[in-house]
């Protein structure tokens, strides 16, 4: 039917366009969250704009219904306002017509938001924490920023550096704190340099003119030592497992939990559907205005309104776990 054909383009354009201009607004806001870990050496740009891309999958199933709820004001909105609507009425279009495509438009969109918050969202954030966990392990001296403390993996292993030459990759007051169970192992160095080992191949760094010494459990330290030259193998804890989150966990798995906070995410990613045709079936009377009242008269209240929607569920989650 052309009618149809004519409402799912005038609710389509906008959305597509709105949602278009909300993922570049998200993805830069997420982008400057990260861009501090790669000024600080700790992150690749690559793994941060893999993680925006992710953190961008991720915010899709809140992005679009609300894109769609949009959408379907100003197209009705731009309709009533130019009395297209009252022209279709007077050749025989009824409301159900129009709430009858609207709601075509919602089911489809509806299954491409269950679709991301059933399987894509556990997926997105799973491999955004191996990547983040991958990243602490993956220690590359050159990426250091100098003058800051970094924390290197799992191990909790520290090392600060006050110049780095990156012509010559070298670096200069060098100091690492390493963990031995309960007791600590502090290097010093006034040069060191990153190499690989030709026995493991793994990174090993070359520490040169320093001390050591050893700090143990019971208050005692161990005798200082002055080394020429000291080779000392960084080795994080390798990442087997990451801890157990209920947003990366499968949605099968929350399904069958009897704990709270995994039946509050199993009930957010299950609403993300039944909400996105909620939410565009609730554009058709905000999109009904007068004709000289304006084309997106009531887009600011139904902003509103979808704010308190949106956090209402959020507390409700808050509260279920």
């Amino acid at each position: 039917m052309i009618i149809n054909r004519y409402l799912n383009r005038e609710v389509l354009t906008p959305l597509a366009t709105i949602c278009a201009i909300l993922v570049i607004i998200f993805a830069g806001y997420s982008t400057t969250r990260y861009l501090p870990a790669a000024a600080n050496g700790m992150m690749t740009g690559k793994t941060v704009l893999v993680l925006v891309f992710l953190k961008v999958i991720v915010a899709l199933e809140v992005l679009i219904p609300i894109t769609l709820f949009l959408s379907t004001i100003m197209a009705l909105g731009r309709m009533h306002a130019e009395s297209e609507i009252i022209a279709m009425e007077a050749c025989g279009l009824s409301e159900r017509t129009i709430f009858l495509a609207v709601l075509r438009i919602s089911l489809l969109i509806a299954i491409l938001v269950a679709g991301l918050s059933l399987y894509v969202r556990p997926w997105a954030y799973e491999k955004s924490y191996w990547l983040k966990a991958d990243a602490k392990i993956n220690f590359d001296f050159s990426r250091l920023r100098p003058g800051r403390f970094h924390e290197i993996g799992a191990s909790k292993d520290v090392i600060f550096l006050e110049q780095f030459d990156q012509q010559n990759k070298q670096a200069k007051g060098v100091f690492i704190q390493q963990y031995a169970g309960a007791n600590r192992k502090i290097t010093y160095a006034r040069e060191a340099r990153q190499t690989s080992s030709s026995i493991t191949g793994g990174k090993v760094i070359v520490l040169q003119d320093g001390y050591h010494y050893e700090l143990k459990e019971n208050g005692g330290k161990s005798p200082l030592l002055h080394f020429e030259n000291f080779h000392l193998s960084l080795r994080p804890k390798p990442i087997d497992s990451i801890k157990y989150r209920q947003k990366s966990a499968s949605t099968i798995s929350l399904a069958g939990s009897k704990s709270k906070s995994d039946k509050a995410e199993f009930q957010w990613r299950i609403s993300t559907g039944f909400s996105t045709i909620l939410l565009g079936l609730l554009g058709i009377p905000f999109g009904r205005t007068a004709p000289r009242q304006g084309k997106y008269a009531k887009t600011f209240v139904a902003v509103m309104v979808f704010a308190v929607y949106y956090n209402m569920t959020i507390v409700a989650k808050t509260w279920m776990e």
